[in-house]
C-alpha cells in the first residue's frame, strides 16, 4: 500500500514541480533566491532520484525511503500552507501543495490506521 501511495505522490511532485517553475518559486522562496538554472536542476536531481527509488525494487533501503517520501511529501505541503498563511497571497506551489496534504490523509487514515 506504501508503493502505491508513493507512485501517487510522485505524480503530484511532478506536477507540483511544474508549477513552481512555472510560477517563480526561485525567485520567491523565503529562505533564498537563486538561479531559475539552479532550481531546475535541484528538480530534475530530485525527480530521478524518487524515480529510481521508486522504479527499481532492488534500491536500498526502498521501503524506508518510500516512507519516508510520503513524510517529506507532507512536510512540502504543510511547508507551503504556512508560507501562504503569512505572505495572505498566492505563493509558487500552493495548489498542489493542498493535493499532498488531502493525499496524506488519506494516507494515513487508510495505511496507518
Amino acid at each position: 500500500m506504501i508503493e502505491q501511495f508513493a507512485y501517487i505522490f510522485f505524480g503530484i511532485q511532478l506536477i507540483h514541480s511544474v508549477e513552481e517553475l512555472a510560477t517563480g518559486f526561485h525567485k520567491k522562496w523565503y529562505l533564498f533566491k537563486m538561479p531559475f538554472v539552479t532550481f531546475f536542476t535541484f528538480e530534475i536531481c530530485f525527480s530521478l532520484f524518487w524515480a529510481a527509488v521508486l522504479f527499481f525494487q532492488s534500491f536500498p533501503f526502498r521501503e524506508n525511503l518510500l516512507a519516508f517520501f510520503i513524510i517529506l511529501m507532507f512536510a512540502n505541503g504543510v511547508q507551503h500552507i504556512v508560507w501562504w498563511g503569512f505572505t495572505k497571497k498566492y505563493i509558487p506551489g500552493l495548489v498542489t501543495s493542498l493535493i499532498h496534504i488531502i493525499i496524506f490523509l488519506t494516507f494515513y487514515f487508510q495505511v496507518i490506521l
